[in-house]
């Protein structure tokens, strides 16, 4: 019985720490893919906002000029136009801002600073493409220092979540002294 014991427990621990090591090597893929798909969306924005403002400026003969004297020249003719124009641009500009901030990163901290951008989410802009990606995210392994060194990490981490499940099930080592008394 001493000897299932120790081979289910030594499984347990080497089957969390291969688990854990297996998810977080995706974290340096998984954020490139969360990276481009902010540049999609927010280039997307970008044409779809420049579109309305072309129109917008053809129909009402507006000047050239930038977002914000469009947005101030659209308002008497068009306040919730211009109110919904004003948020496509604020969502453009968020997204676009997030994938800088997370490749101005090095690689290896690239995946903690998309986790920490996307947090820092007050409007919801960049929750809908998280959502999206993780529902779409297809694993793969990327052998890149990142990923190895995320794996690493996983490993220790999976190791010390078997060792403390694991101890659950130990008998006490006060009971295994009494035990031979």
């Amino acid at each position: 019985m001493r000897f299932l014991r120790r081979w289910l427990s030594h499984s347990i621990r080497l089957g969390l720490a291969l688990f854990l090591a297996l998810v977080l090597m995706q974290a340096p893929a998984f954020t490139a893919d969360y990276v481009n798909a902010l540049l999609q969306v927010g280039s997307d924005a970008r044409r779809d906002i420049d579109q309305r403002e072309a129109a917008a400026r053809h129909y009402y003969n507006i000047p050239p000029g930038d977002d914000a004297s469009l947005i101030a020249a659209l308002k008497p003719h068009e306040p919730a136009n211009a109110a919904t124009l004003a948020l496509s641009l604020d969502r453009a500009s968020s997204l676009i801002a997030a994938r800088q901030r997370i490749l101005a990163r090095p690689a290896v901290i690239q995946p903690l600073a998309a986790i920490a951008d996307a947090a820092r989410d007050p409007n919801g802009y960049k929750a809908a493409v998280w959502r999206t990606e993780l529902a779409t995210y297809t694993v793969h392994l990327d052998l890149t220092l990142a990923a190895i060194g995320y794996g690493i990490v996983g490993l220790m981490l999976g190791s010390l979540l078997g060792h403390a499940i694991c101890l659950t099930f130990e008998p006490r080592a006060e009971a295994r002294r009494f035990a031979k008394i």
